[in-house]
């Protein structure tokens, strides 16, 4: 099967696919504040990705209306949704967390959400850095590939977490990644990190640079993703500044010509 390439919604999105510029096969949405708005135009263009779930380790899933976001993703057709792996300090007050906790916490979550969605639940790997506010553990690849395995659910590797991950983890990205569960990736996020001389690498959505490419080269050869998805781009005050219609359109071309290489790699 063909990988699908994926982006962010952004005006600078919509110009470029009016104009013939670049190819997208569908366009992710992950604003539910603006949820209704943007959908009426996202759908006219391309089908929709639907990224809005929030953290499995929060306390407070049972107050979601899970009947607005089931109604949403069949409004999109969106094929599945992720919710994010992080088990953040705050969710314990009281004491430090032991991975135990965080980890049947965790899982608790995800089957829950799992059990109220139409579609399939993807986990998503999320940032580490010695400094954030998130448990080390989180990020431990045989943590990940665990929780995949005892709850049935598949992965969306976000590859920017990865790399920011590994680095604070003084561990090679290329090791980090041969030790996730590689059967179980149905998409990839890509977007640049930055480097941060005080708190160094971070997760920043910003411009893909080529180490971001040869990793996402790499992992194409020992996965089978169906999306390809870029967080480059967006709306709101958050995103409307890393927006650059060149910029995007320069990265769209680049990944395009990944995932078609590897198509053809594959010889399908």
């Amino acid at each position: 099967m063909m990988i699908k390439l994926a982006c962010n919604y952004s005006a600078e999105l919509l110009n470029l696919l009016h104009q013939e510029k670049v190819t997208v096969d569908w366009i992710k949405l992950s604003r539910w504040d603006v949820y209704t708005k943007e959908v009426q135009f996202a759908r006219k263009v391309r089908p929709v990705l639907l990224h809005t779930l929030p953290n499995a380790a929060q306390s407070n899933l049972e107050e979601m209306d899970w009947d607005d976001i089931n109604n949403a993703i069949q409004e999109c057709s969106s094929p599945h949704i992720a919710i994010h792996l992080s088990g953040r300090h705050n969710y314990w007050p009281n004491h430090p967390a032991t991975i135990e906790a965080i980890k049947q916490r965790l899982h608790n979550g995800i089957l829950y959400c799992k059990g109220k969605l139409d579609v399939n639940l993807l986990i998503e790997n999320v940032p580490y850095d010695s400094r954030s506010e998130v448990y080390k553990c989180v990020s431990d690849p045989s943590f990940i590939y665990s929780l995949c395995e005892d709850t049935g659910v598949e992965l969306l590797l976000d590859l920017a977490h990865l790399r920011v991950a590994a680095y604070h983890r003084n561990e090679s990205p290329y090791d980090y990644l041969d030790q996730l569960p590689l059967h179980r990736i149905r998409e990839i996020h890509v977007c640049g990190p930055e480097y941060d001389p005080e708190n160094g690498l971070q997760d920043r959505h910003l411009e893909m640079a080529e180490e971001d490419y040869q990793l996402l080269a790499f992992t194409l050869t020992k996965t089978s993703p169906d999306f390809v998805t870029l967080e480059y781009g967006g709306t709101g005050k958050k995103m409307e500044w890393r927006s650059d219609q060149d910029t995007l359109e320069r990265q769209l071309q680049r990944l395009s010509d990944i995932v078609n290489s590897q198509f053809k790699h594959d010889g399908i």
